[in-house]
């Protein structure tokens, strides 16, 4: 990073002041401060944690002055990675030794008594307030931060130090008196650390949120307070799974209810059960909380943005989500008063509802896939076509060559060409050069993007029918969408290919019976993968970017004997992650990891914990989380057992799009990034440009640069 010693040194500088200071607490504002001021403004590859604050330990240390002590003796306490308080501790004790004096806060930063904690909340569970009090001997102060359970279970938007904590809680009992909403209560110093800690993860992990500078400037001194606080004896509880049984049975309750009575029945049905899954799914597994916020997103926000209605649902929604807050809030304990107050945010809401509909639709691309289709009759059958068309081209923008498309029209014919060649990025190269006659990998570029072009064609108009339910069965059974692809194109080259290429005529009932005859992979074929020789078997994976659109993966394959340690590293490589994280292996429902990473009492050691142990039979998964920040998560499927090729390194066999760059965000920060790049005019355009360093292109994918590095990585 040009110019970063210089910045060192202004640190350094920074720090003079406080050489003398007596307060700990005026040392860990300011280095809390410094920390801040770098968090998530630097471009999204950049770690601030480990660039600046590692650099700038290391800078300390040869500087070895008495500021520069300062500065080491304060991130020991302050730095928000183990790593970085371990270096900064180990430097300041080498100064240490070298003779180096302390600063007279040294022995008691960091140090302080844990008091009170209390919480104000509303009764609806959208956000609560948190003041934590902490003290140096008699001076104490408070730590306050304001939750919002709207997003990610529960972020903090806000945060901020107070030197007069008594005079906060004063003010929080006063709310608590005056708002009928509000409820004031103690809690446990364990559960307000874990309230922090997870809310503070879950503001790291959202792409550019909107927080207060005060959040900046305390952020490394609230995870060090954190940190100070006891931990909870017992583990977080897992966001609770629904299943369509599950769903179902909430919505039934309701429908029997008298606040349902004289809705329409079908239209009540469906729109309870979009309730119940926005709750399932977008509110940390709590379908039956309700709340103004709550109902303003879900009629506001998500329905105009995700759902397509029929005029009759359209009409009867907000009636519906009316008499759902009459229910759920009677239902989960709320006080009349509370209801009302629901009630009448329902209303209101419903009232803007139709416009927020029309405009969230009009701007929204789900419309390219409905042009042409007849949305007005059952709604099943629009939402299957929908999916058909999303399934034949999921994608709006794309790269070919050094040339951006970043706004193009799946329902187009030429636009859904030049989608399908993005792809494909291996072919570029060669269909972008007229004298090019042979073949990549055994495979005739030119002639392999006419066959994926009929397949979206046929799938996008569904002509013949026959082609989208042989997609769907395949595609249940868990092939891959790339790979269903490819099947039913060995259908068309098979039956059309004549056609094709010499005009020759076309059997169209024989063509439809093979698509009638197209089936996943056999029973027998498995069970004979199955009771391959394991110990000396390979196995072959699939490794998918969890949530990444468009979809990037890389089939593996690798000796039985591999063990999780070894297969991290070979995700790395064949990801191209930098291993600057901390990562987890989950199978079978139990962890496995690096024991000096402690992430949890009851993870497994992945060093002694290998493939034909864990995955006996094809079809085994496994998840692999990398970066818990950002939440790279893998899914890691065993496709085949197979003979052993005598290999003692992995093998990539094939792969789409590049790994994403580390830190920019998990995959909702990821597709932003890419809609940046691939935008010239946009705002950000430049800055990301900068940030990358490097020519960066999301759908190349380099086979034999990846294979290059795996054969080095000796396995079993």
């Amino acid at each position: 990073m040009p110019g970063l010693a210089g910045v060192h040194a202004e640190l350094l500088g920074a720090f003079r002041p406080v050489v003398q200071a007596t307060d700990p607490l005026d040392v860990e504002v300011l280095a809390s401060d410094v920390l801040g001021s770098w968090w998530k403004r630097l471009p999204p590859g950049e770690d601030p944690d480990a660039v600046f604050g590692e650099g700038a330990i290391g800078y300390a240390a040869q500087a070895g002055t008495r500021e520069a002590m300062a500065l080491l003796r304060a991130l020991a306490v302050l730095g928000v990675t183990p790593a970085q308080r371990d270096a900064a501790s180990r430097a300041a004790a080498a100064l240490a030794d070298a003779g180096v004096a302390d600063p007279p806060w040294a022995a008691t930063i960091g140090r302080v008594e844990i008091g009170a904690c209390w919480r104000l909340a509303d009764v609806f569970g959208d956000q609560a307030s948190l003041l934590s009090v902490f003290g140096y001997g008699s001076h104490e102060h408070g730590l306050v931060a304001l939750v919002d359970f709207n997003h990610l279970g529960g972020w903090v938007k806000d945060l901020f130090v107070t030197p007069e904590p008594a005079r906060v809680l004063r003010e929080l009992r006063k709310t608590a008196r005056s708002e009928p909403d509000a409820v004031l209560d103690q809690v446990d110093p364990a559960e307000a650390r874990r309230l922090l800690e997870d809310g503070l993860a879950a503001t790291d992990a959202t792409w550019e949120p909107e927080v207060s500078d005060e959040l900046r400037q305390f952020r490394a001194l609230a995870l060090a307070r954190c940190r100070a606080m006891p931990e909870l004896d017992r583990p977080a509880q897992p966001v609770p799974e629904i299943d369509h049984a599950g769903r179902d049975a909430i919505v039934t309750e309701f429908l029997a209810s008298r606040h349902a009575a004289g809705l329409p029945d079908e239209a009540a049905r469906y729109g309870a059960r979009l309730l119940v899954d926005f709750g399932a799914d977008y509110d940390a597994g709590k379908p039956l909380r309700v709340s103004p916020a709550k109902i303003a997103g879900f009629l506001l926000d998500w329905v105009p943005a995700k759902v397509i209605l029929d005029d009759a649902d359209r009409d009867a929604l907000p009636g519906v989500v009316t008499a759902w807050a009459r229910w759920a809030g009677e239902r989960t304990g709320l006080d009349p008063a509370a209801v009302a107050q629901l009630v009448d945010v329902a209303l209101a809401c419903g009232e803007d509802f139709h416009e927020a509909y029309d405009q969230g639709a009009d701007a929204s691309p789900i419309r390219q896939f409905l042009h042409g289709l007849d949305t007005g009759g059952d709604l099943t059958d629009a939402q299957d076509a929908l999916d058909r068309r999303m399934f034949a081209m999921p994608y709006f923008g794309t790269r070919i060559g050094e040339e951006d498309h970043p706004r193009l029209d799946p329902g187009d014919p030429d636009e859904r060409r030049l989608l399908i060649e993005g792809e494909h990025p291996e072919y570029h190269g060669a269909l972008t050069d007229p004298a090019f006659d042979g073949e990549i990998d055994g495979v005739n570029p030119r002639l392999h993007i006419a066959i994926h072009e009929v397949v979206a064609n046929q799938l996008w108009e569904d002509d013949p029918a026959e082609a989208w339910r042989a997609a769907k069965r395949l595609r249940d059974a868990g092939v891959d969408r790339h790979d269903i692809l490819h099947q039913l194109g060995g259908v068309v080259t098979e039956h059309l290919h004549g056609a094709l290429t010499n005009r020759q005529a076309v059997d169209p009932a024989a063509y439809r019976q093979a698509l009638d005859a197209v089936r996943p992979p056999s029973s027998r074929r498995r069970a004979k993968s199955a009771v391959a020789p394991v110990r000396d078997a390979v196995y072959q994976v699939k490794v998918t970017l969890h949530g990444a659109k468009p979809p990037i993966w890389r089939r593996l394959r690798l000796p039985a004997s591999t063990t999780l340690a070894q297969l991290h590293q070979v995700i790395q490589v064949a990801f191209g992650w930098e291993d600057a994280h901390l990562h987890a292996f989950e199978v079978g429902g139990r962890r496995y990891s690096r024991p000096d990473f402690e992430l949890w009492d009851e993870a497994a050691d992945e060093d002694k914990a290998r493939l034909r142990d864990l995955a006996a039979r094809p079809g085994t998964r496994l998840r692999y989380t990398y970066d818990f920040g950002d939440s790279w998560e893998h899914d890691v499927r065993v496709e085949d057992i197979l003979p052993s090729d005598g290999l003692p390194h992995a093998v990539c066999l094939t792969g789409r799009r590049a790994g994403p760059p580390e830190d920019c965000g998990g995959v909702w920060g990821y597709a932003e990034l890419c809609d940046i790049l691939a935008d010239p005019d946009h705002p950000d355009h430049a800055e990301r440009v900068d940030w990358l360093g490097h020519p960066y292109d999301p759908a190349a994918f380099d086979k034999d640069a990846v294979n290059a590095s795996l054969a080095r990585i000796r396995l079993g």
